[in-house]
């Protein structure tokens, strides 16, 4: 298992060995209800079993992975309610949790060029996402990825680049994964 990291920080930035790297992990919400006809997909919330399962992967995530400086979720119910709860276990405040209807609405590419225009200050970043859309990301950014990517994954990866633009094109390595 690998531990959270803090040495070689400067200015937001992270350095492996001399080379800048940014790190992108990839999270898909937690176990939701199903869609009812009182409810439309986007305020779907979390079962108690999805509450359950948030709060422990969050909590593995967090002893696995390196202290995130920006939180983005997807602006839907049951990815913020995921978001929050993995908030709580980084002792992120909650109104610190981004969003962004692309990460909804959108494929993994529109969400690429989302993740292409973030500041470059920032380094560490843990996006909150929906099924299809973040398994091919996942699979996108870090081809070597198999399997499925159920309720509550999680796919860490480092990319030695120093700007997001450059993700797409930079191969990842594994850092963290739980599926």
């Amino acid at each position: 298992a690998l531990s959270r990291k803090t040495e070689g920080e400067t200015a937001g930035q992270i350095t492996e060995g001399g080379l800048f790297m940014k790190y992108l992990t990839i999270v898909r919400h937690a176990e939701a209800e199903p869609l009812r006809n009182l409810h439309s997909d986007f305020e779907r919330s979390l079962t108690e079993c999805g509450i359950s399962e948030a709060d422990r992967v969050s909590r593995k995530t967090a002893q696995n992975i390196i202290q995130p400086e920006m939180l983005i979720s997807s602006p839907a119910q049951r990815a913020v309610q995921t978001a929050r709860i993995f908030a709580a276990a980084f002792n992120i405040p909650r109104d610190a949790i981004l969003t962004d209807m692309l990460i909804y609405t959108g494929s993994a590419s529109d969400i690429i060029q989302v993740i292409s225009h973030w500041n470059d200050a920032v380094s560490r970043v843990i996006l909150f996402g929906h099924n299809p859309t973040v398994a091919e990301l996942v699979m996108r950014l870090y081809p070597q990825f198999s399997g499925s990517f159920p309720t509550c994954s999680v796919c860490s990866l480092e990319f030695p680049a120093d700007c997001w633009k450059k993700l797409a094109a930079t191969p990842p390595n594994l850092r963290f994964q739980n599926s």
